[in-house]
């Protein structure tokens, strides 16, 4: 079902956001013991793409919960009560 090969790519997708968003907390802790001159600029930009992935991340969450809920009330149509014919 196409919906199920969508959600599969937002679960794909929200793996990579995870990964880069650890990459990117590890990379933040280390400039924060950098000189102040080189820091400012650097955590700022860092700080940034970190709000992105989150931003990005929660986006995906709330996609996956309407394709999954999506499916389920089609589910629930197709799978009603069947009318006995005469």
């Amino acid at each position: 079902m196409k919906s199920e090969l969508v959600l599969e790519e937002i679960r794909t997708a929200k793996n990579r956001v995870a990964d880069a968003e650890s990459d990117l907390a590890r990379l933040l802790s280390e400039v924060q013991v950098a000189p102040r001159a080189e820091k400012t600029t650097i955590s700022a930009v860092l700080e940034n793409a970190f709000h992105k992935l989150r931003d990005a991340r929660e986006h995906l969450g709330k996609l996956e919960t309407l394709l999954e809920s999506n499916d389920d009330n089609r589910t629930a149509c197709s799978t009603g009560p069947d009318r006995a014919t005469d």
